[in-house]
């Protein structure tokens, strides 16, 4: 397979699972950051999945017709389900992760997404999966693997 080059990439960290986490995007062709953003305590596919949400509603907003690249097979399942299968504490530590979560899942619901059998889709805009083994780590990566 050949390296993308363009679309945008995004991804998700967490100090343990669950930890302090934050989500990153970036334009693949520039590499300049689009958002990212701290959601307090959450687990590592929470912020997979926000981060895959965020991009989506962000090329949305802003009228972009691109491809997004995540490396979470979870994040990519629950967008497909508009579903997160997470049973994360609702408390003051999991608040912001929380509020994010809830309002990712209100924007996709209103969302009529296209599913191929491989890919996602929303008005020319693609959501597919970044294989690391073939091209190696995701450049949205934090760089904290232990």
């Amino acid at each position: 397979m050949k390296k993308p080059k363009k679309g945008i990439v995004v991804d998700g960290s967490t100090r343990g699972n669950p930890g302090p986490s934050e989500y990153r995007a970036i334009d693949l062709e520039t590499g300049e950051i689009l958002f990212h953003k701290k959601i307090g305590l959450a687990t590592n596919n929470i912020t997979e999945f926000i981060a895959l949400g965020h991009a989506l509603l962000y090329c949305i907003d802003k009228g972009i017709k691109t491809i997004i690249y995540s490396d979470s097979q979870t994040a990519l399942s629950w967008l497909k389900k508009k579903h997160a299968n997470s049973s994360l504490p609702v408390n003051e530590r999991t608040k912001t992760a929380n509020d994010y979560l809830k309002r990712i899942l209100l924007k996709l619901k209103e969302l009529d997404l296209h599913f191929d059998g491989i890919d996602l889709s929303y008005n020319e805009i693609f959501i597919t999966k970044w294989y690391t083994s073939e091209y190696g780590e995701i450049p949205a990566d934090f760089g904290v693997k232990k």
